[in-house]
């Protein structure tokens, strides 16, 4: 009896050995870093980029959209660039200082356009961001587009083109104070009323 106890318990230390044996020489999926999301992250100095996605339907017109953690006190500055034919085009991002995400591009949030940086969706625009003097890091961003249900109606919002202004020439004005025709321009027919 005593032997087959002891077998027993043998038996059971090497099946408990043998299935705990595989965290000591398999790495552990949740000690890797990785992004949740469609988007991609990244750190700049002290800042934190998180989910970072560039929505567009014709691979011209684009909006950035993502969420910035600053918790340093003091607003920083993201200088975001990237190539369009050969010629680098460069903008900056006032990001504030606060306890929350500060995020960019969605409903309600400030807009971040790019334009004409010709990666058609569903591929990878590179970006190079620098915050404040901090190492310049280069990622590659996803080109997302409004297909997607998440992402319907994130289009950017285009800038509105002002109305032309008509400002009357001297002449015309010249020749509606006289009664005067100006220009070879005929008058409109007017018509009388039958009766």
């Amino acid at each position: 009896m005593k032997i087959r106890l002891v077998l027993v318990s043998a038996l059971i230390a090497s099946v408990a050995l043998g299935t705990a044996g595989c965290n000591l020489i398999q790495p552990q999926a949740t000690t890797h870093h990785y992004d949740p999301s469609d988007g991609v992250g990244v750190n700049v100095g002290a800042l934190q980029i998180r989910n970072l996605i560039l929505i567009s339907d014709n691979g011209e017109v684009g909006q950035l959209m993502f969420d910035a953690v600053n918790t340093t006190g003091a607003d920083i500055v993201l200088h975001l660039s990237y190539t369009v034919d050969g010629t680098i085009t460069m903008q900056d991002v006032k990001i504030a200082s606060s306890e929350k995400t500060v995020g960019f591009g969605g409903p309600g949030e400030p807009q971040i356009q790019l334009f004409g940086f010709g990666v058609a969706p569903g591929g990878m625009i590179q970006l190079a961001l620098e915050a404040d003097g901090s190492e310049t890091k280069s990622v590659f961003v996803p080109v997302l587009t409004t297909a997607q249900p998440e992402y319907n109606g994130l289009t950017p919002t285009p800038t509105p083109t002002p109305e032309p202004i008509i400002v009357p020439t001297a002449a015309a004005t010249a020749g509606a104070n006289t009664g005067e025709q100006t220009n070879n321009v005929e008058p409109a027919p007017v018509q009388t009323p039958a009766g």
